[in-house]
């Protein structure tokens, strides 16, 4: 039934015959939210969650705290009784609530309270499957029989059967002590999804379609695009927006909830056919098949998403923004198929792409397309080939500096057709090389007391043990050969450390060289300075031995 129902039941709970019914249901369905929305106007209701709950007389306490606060005059009488008890053996009595917790337990101070209550209050015990594995199903039926046998008090539990562990001993005690079992399997249909944040118009069609029945799941999968969207560019269309949402709902209910998820119960001998069985019901395959069908967002966003979502990766907002490209492009005229007019109409536009974009693969991509169609048509490609090349180098060569080194390294790992794009790439990569080992140089030649100094002479030293800067470094460090490569004058930790650096790569580019220099410079230098410069170069040679 409908939690809508439910509602109705729990507000005639009073005039029914029962003292003691089960809202039963899966997690997330509602059931709290359902007896909450009926209950709210009832000032006589008592809330126990047995969830972290150790001892199962807790709930005596939880009563008879939170009802007896709610009824003063009754715990009044409670107190006044007590209090004629113990002054029979008492002539000095103290304070009344020390006393109370002193020689009686919080059980008889509930029975106590429910004696005088003169309408219906209603206790509502949560969270069964939660329990504690110390409390055992028996005295915990035997204290639900307790209560619900007291004056003017039923009971509504709330649990999701499923997955009690002890289930036969469950239903054995519950046919005694439950009267009547509620079932709640659909939601209400009066949710307040703008409560939950949640666009009503949106999760109308998503549910017509995906029968989601757990309210929390989808509260996680809004509170997915809430965080994807707070990431994403201003900008973009409301279409890429709505299906960027759509993946996040696809994503988060299918990992919760795998409600396409299929067990194999026709497995056979067939090796092809339980190989292809388990690829169709991969998790990945599921999302994209039966939540993402038709949209134009592509498969690569939505595993950038579920990466994201399984903390395996980062959202890079470049990656999103090359992306949305794609999406704005899907279903366009292949290129491969557009006539020389139709070529010649669209290279300009890559062209002006070319000159507008400021990440590098995608500057590269729309350059290798350029390149290809250019060719192909004959076209002059000079001066946009120049505004590029111009381009990529200043785009490389400042994250190069900024310490990225792999665009050096390895490489663009980019897939190029272009074998003029790879030739160019290829050349601006051993140029920045150049350049770079000379800003290196040039810097410490001048100057070893900074932190950047420090880092410079680590960059370089990591260089000069790497083959692909072999050829940048030979030949090119001469500017380094003197004293202020050397803990000589002025020497502080940082300038130790540089001085360390500078005279490792000085050693490994040209050992013989090297160690000449360094008996010319000994002549200049005092005793500690030759001790600090034979202590390091001990440690260099030991290092290359």
């Amino acid at each position: 039934m409908k939690a809508d129902y439910v509602k109705e039941i729990i507000k005639n709970y009073d005039k029914m015959p029962y003292d003691c019914i089960l809202i039963d249901g899966t997690w997330g369905i509602g059931k709290t939210c359902a007896i909450n929305d009926a209950l709210k106007e009832n000032s006589n209701v008592c809330y126990v969650s047995l969830f972290g709950m150790k001892d199962v007389q807790q709930i005596f306490h939880e009563t008879f705290y939170q009802l007896g606060l709610k009824d003063k005059k009754g715990m009044r009488k409670i107190a006044f009784k007590i209090l004629d008890i113990v002054s029979v053996f008492s002539k000095k009595v103290g304070v009344a609530k020390t006393i109370i917790e002193s020689i009686i337990q919080e059980k008889e101070l509930f029975l106590e309270l429910t004696k005088t209550f003169q309408n219906n209050h209603v206790i509502v015990i949560d969270d069964l499957e939660r329990m504690n594995k110390n409390i055992s199903v028996e005295e915990l039926f035997g204290v639900i029989d307790e209560i619900k046998r007291c004056n003017h008090v039923k009971v509504i539990l709330i649990a999701n059967t499923l997955e009690i562990s002890d289930k036969d001993t469950f239903n054995k005690y519950s046919e005694k002590v439950i009267d009547r079992v509620y079932e709640i399997t659909e939601h209400t249909d009066s949710i307040n999804w703008t409560k939950l944040h949640i666009d009503c118009g949106f999760i109308n069609e998503f549910l017509k379609i995906h029968n989601v029945r757990n309210i929390r799941t989808l509260q996680k999968a809004q509170n997915l695009y809430d965080d994807v969207r707070l990431q994403l560019k201003n900008g973009y269309s409301n279409e890429f927006y709505e299906e960027i949402r759509l993946a996040c709902y696809g994503i988060v209910v299918e990992s919760t909830d795998g409600i396409y998820y299929r067990e194999n119960k026709e497995s056979t001998n067939d090796h092809v056919s339980n190989v292809t069985f388990s690829m169709t019901n991969r998790l990945e395959v599921r999302i994209k098949s039966h939540y993402l069908s038709g949209v134009r967002i592509s498969g690569n966003m939505v595993d950038i998403i579920q990466k994201y979502y399984e903390n395996k990766a980062e959202l890079n907002t470049n990656e999103v923004d090359a992306e949305y490209q794609l999406f704005l492009h899907a279903g366009d005229k292949a290129n491969y198929y557009k006539s020389d007019e139709e070529m010649k109409l669209f290279l300009p536009k890559l062209a002006d792409n070319i000159r507008k974009e400021n990440n590098i693969a995608k500057l590269i991509k729309y350059a290798d397309e350029y390149l290809i169609w250019s060719e192909h048509l004959e076209v002059d490609t000079e001066q946009t080939l120049k505004e590029y090349e111009h381009k990529l180098h200043d785009m490389i060569y400042a994250e190069v500096v900024d310490g990225k080194l792999d665009y050096l390294s390895y490489g663009l790992d980019i897939h190029m057709q272009s074998e003029t794009n790879r030739n160019i790439i290829k050349r601006l990569i051993q140029e920045i090389k150049d350049e770079l080992v000379k800003l290196y140089v040039q810097y410490l030649s001048e100057n070893t007391h900074s932190d950047l100094a420090y880092q410079y002479s680590y960059n370089l030293r990591q260089l000069i043990n790497n083959s692909y800067y072999k050829d940048a470094i030979a030949g090119n460090i001469e500017k380094l050969y003197n004293k202020k490569s050397f803990p000589i004058d002025d020497v502080t930790e940082t300038q130790y450390h540089t001085a360390y650096n500078i005279m490792k790569v000085m050693y490994i580019e040209n050992k013989e060289r090297f160690l000449q220099y360094y008996d010319e410079i000994k002549n200049t230098c005092d005793h500690m300075a030759i001790h600090r410069i034979d202590v390091l170069l001990k440690e260099i040679t030991g290092e290359a031995g």
